[in-house]
C-alpha cells in the first residue's frame, strides 16, 4: 500500500472518531479525576457469553421492573439533578470542561498556537451542519453515493483533520466516556437554552445517523473502521434514529429493528466498554418498542 493511501485511511479514521463526538458522547473524566490510565491499569478482558439474540423483556413481575420503553436520552447509570436548570448547567459545564482540559495539553498548545479548541469545535459543527449527507437513495441516484463518499473531505479542511487526529490519538482511551458526555449534550434539544445556536437540530443528527446506518457509502465507510469505533457509532446512531422515529421525524423511513440483535451480540463480547451493560439494556428496550409497535 502506498504511503499516501495509508495517510488518507488514517485521516479518515480520526475524522470518523471526531464525528462520533458531534453526533451523538472523557478526557473529561480524566480531567475531573486528575488521573490517567497507565499500562498496568488497563482492564483485563472478561469475555461474556454471546446471547443468541436480545430477548424481549417478559411482561411479568420482577424485583427490578424494567420500563417497556426506556428514556434513551437520560443518563445511563446516573441520576439527573432534581431540576432541569441544574441538569442543563451540568451538561454544558461538562462539555466546556472537556475543552478547557484540551487547551492545557501540550500537544494542543503546539498545534493550535494559543487558539481555543472550543472555538474550533464550534466551527466544525457549523461546517458539518451546513450540508449533511443524504441517508437514502444511493441505489437510485449514483450522484448521491458519490457525494456521500467524499462528504467529509469536502466539508472539512486540513487544519480540522489535523486537530481531529491529534485529539483522538491522545484521548483514545476514554472514547467510550467521551461519547456518553457528548451524546447527552447534543440531545438536549429544547430542554436547555442554546444562545449561540451551536447544537445541531435533531434532523441534522438524524441525517448523519442514517448515513452510517442506511447509506451504502456510510456503511462501507464504517465497516472499514476498528471494531470498537463501529460498535459505538452504530449504537448512538440507533438511538438518534429511534428518537426521530418517536417524534415522527424519520422521514427516510429508516428501519433500525434488524440492526438491534447483531449489535447487542457484538457488544456483549467486547468487555472494554465502561457502559457495556447499559448498552445491552437500552438495546433490549429498543427491541421491545419495535416488537410492540409491529
Amino acid at each position: 500500500m502506498k504511503s499516501g493511501e495509508r495517510k488518507r485511511r488514517r485521516g479518515g479514521l480520526w475524522l470518523l472518531l471526531f464525528i462520533l463526538l458531534i453526533i451523538v458522547a472523557a478526557g473529561l473524566v480524566g480531567y475531573l479525576t486528575g488521573k490517567e490510565k497507565g499500562p498496568d491499569e488497563r482492564k483485563i478482558p472478561v469475555v461474556k457469553k454471546i446471547p443468541d439474540e436480545v430477548k424481549p423483556v417478559p411482561r411479568v413481575r420482577s424485583e427490578i421492573p424494567i420500563k417497556e420503553e426506556a428514556d434513551l436520552t437520560e443518563d445511563m447509570g446516573e441520576t439527573k439533578p432534581p431540576d432541569q436548570e441544574s441538569y442543563c448547567t451540568q451538561i454544558e459545564n461538562g462539555v466546556l470542561n472537556f475543552f478547557r482540559y484540551l487547551n492545557n495539553k501540550n500537544y494542543i498548545q503546539r498545534l493550535e498556537a494559543g487558539k481555543d479548541t472550543y472555538d474550533h469545535f464550534q466551527s466544525l459543527i457549523r461546517k458539518l451542519s451546513f450540508q449533511p449527507p443524504i441517508p437514502a437513495g444511493e441505489s437510485m441516484d449514483p450522484r448521491i453515493m458519490t457525494k456521500n463518499i467524499f462528504h467529509f473531505f469536502r466539508a472539512l479542511d486540513k487544519s480540522d483533520l489535523r486537530l481531529i487526529k491529534e485529539i483522538m490519538r491522545n484521548e483514545a482511551d476514554t472514547l467510550d466516556m467521551n461519547l456518553h458526555v457528548f451524546y447527552k449534550w447534543f440531545m438536549l434539544g429544547d430542554q436547555c437554552q442554546d444562545p449561540e445556536g451551536l447544537r445541531p437540530s435533531l434532523d441534522v443528527l438524524y441525517q448523519y445517523a442514517g448515513f452510517f446506518l442506511n447509506a451504502i457509502g456510510g456503511r462501507a465507510y464504517l465497516f472499514r473502521r476498528p471494531l470498537e469505533v463501529r460498535l459505538l457509532v452504530t449504537y448512538y446512531c440507533l438511538l438518534i434514529v429511534h428518537e426521530a422515529d418517536k417524534r415522527r421525524k424519520n422521514r427516510y423511513g429508516i428501519d433500525i429493528f434488524p440492526e438491534i440483535d447483531p449489535l447487542a451480540r457484538e457488544i456483549s463480547i467486547y468487555p472494554d466498554f465502561h457502559f457495556q451493560d447499559e448498552y445491552i439494556l437500552q438495546l433490549t428496550s429498543l427491541k421491545n418498542y419495535y416488537i410492540n409497535k409491529r
